[in-house]
């Protein structure tokens, strides 16, 4: 799976270090969520936009940069260009997340430090990924995904920043403010999900030899849709049902082609995840913002934690496990996780992000998800 020699030296607190930041993250922004759901209603409010950028961009990108430190060898083939560069992305990211909430929340005159912290650290960790990337002996259409995420981790905060200094100078347009969701939800979380999804769900059940033209597809479809909302264009929308469709068709036929019959508890949280990517684009033209949280809380939030409760245990046994295999007794893979916290967590994140845009008292549901959660990482280190 995902031990190999190009790996096998980037040190485990690199990646972890990202997911228990981004954990930290989930949690404050889950309580703001509880605390005030009148955020979600209000375009620009203030606690809204700490929330948002502490959930997508500390939580979300936190795990994905993470996971991409340990997944990029895997997919290209080739070894990172400089696998310690990962601390200073881990603490310009961290602390700029930290600056630019904050600064939402109270203090504007943080926003601006706290993000070109945050763009400084996607910009180093894109250029690492820039030359990772060409050292990749032979390229296939999940280096492709990776490649796109990469483009659009950059272009989000650029898209941000010009909507910034067009408030400040006068030539400000709401409808950027779209490119800049766009780019986010869409370009990062869209393109990541379903094109490393296509990866990590054929290792998690054992299936080999699926073609990847129809993952190619929907790249291409899923980027022009994107397009095309920015554009205002309806074609856009259409295709993103029709990029939907697209990941629907690829996730059945890996799960028909499955080694491993049983289901577990990462593929379950992305096929729930699925259907909430599927609510989200039917309410798109109804209600853009009911829209934004079923992407965001279900979509975004049930597929990241469900990938942990794989990711992070088997990267705790391959660094901690591993070279005594063999040689003395060593837990069983299965056993890191404790899954019954794990199927909780999942139950009150679905439920409260499902909830939420009838009812605001749903965020507390939600909110209670992120504890047993974060318990069921906390115990995959402890063993």
């Amino acid at each position: 799976m995902w031990v190999t020699a190009h790996n096998r030296v980037i040190p485990l607190s690199i990646p972890a270090g990202f997911v228990f930041l981004g954990e930290g993250f989930f949690l404050v922004s889950g309580f703001l969520l509880a605390l005030h759901p009148e955020a979600l209603s209000l375009p620009r409010h203030p606690w809204g936009l700490a929330l948002a950028h502490l959930f997508l961009l500390g939580f979300g990108v936190g795990v994905l940069l993470g996971a991409m430190h340990q997944l990029l060898p895997v997919v290209l083939e080739a070894p990172l260009y400089r696998p310690e560069w990962g601390y200073p992305v881990m603490a310009l990211w961290g602390l700029g997340i930290a600056l630019l909430a904050w600064g939402f929340a109270q203090a504007p005159s943080l926003v601006p430090a706290g993000g070109a912290l945050v763009l400084l650290a996607l910009f180093l960790f894109a250029y690492h990924a820039y030359l990772t990337f060409r050292q990749a002996p032979r390229w296939n259409r999940v280096a492709t995904a990776l490649a796109w995420v990469v483009f659009y981790l950059i272009l989000t905060p650029l898209l941000g920043l010009l909507q910034a200094l067009s408030q400040r100078y006068g030539f400000y347009d709401p409808e950027r403010l779209a490119w800049h969701l766009l780019a986010g939800l869409g370009g990062v979380f869209l393109l990541s999900i379903l094109g490393v999804g296509y990866k990590l769900v054929s290792m998690f059940t054992l299936t080999h030899g699926v073609d990847e033209r129809i993952l190619g597809l929907f790249l291409l479809a899923a980027n022009l849709g994107l397009l095309g909302l920015a554009m205002g264009e309806r074609l856009g929308y259409l295709l993103l049902l029709l990029a939907y469709a697209l990941a629907l068709y690829d996730t059945w036929r890996i799960l028909r082609n499955r080694m491993k019959k049983a289901l577990d508890i990462g593929v379950r949280h992305y096929l729930l995840g699925l259907f909430f990517l599927g609510l989200a684009l039917l309410a798109l033209p109804f209600d853009p913002v009911w829209a934004a949280l079923w992407f965001a809380l279900g979509f975004v939030g049930l597929v990241v934690t469900g990938m942990l409760y794989k990711i992070l245990p088997f990267l705790v046994w391959t660094h901690r496990y591993a070279p005594k295999a063999g040689k003395e007794k060593v837990p069983m893979l299965k056993e890191m996780l404790p899954e019954k916290a794990g199927y909780l967590a999942g139950g009150l994140l679905a439920l409260g992000a499902l909830l939420i845009p009838f009812l605001p008292w749903a965020g507390w549901v939600y909110f209670m998800g992120v504890f047993p959660h974060a318990y069921a990482l906390v115990e995959v280190m402890r063993r």
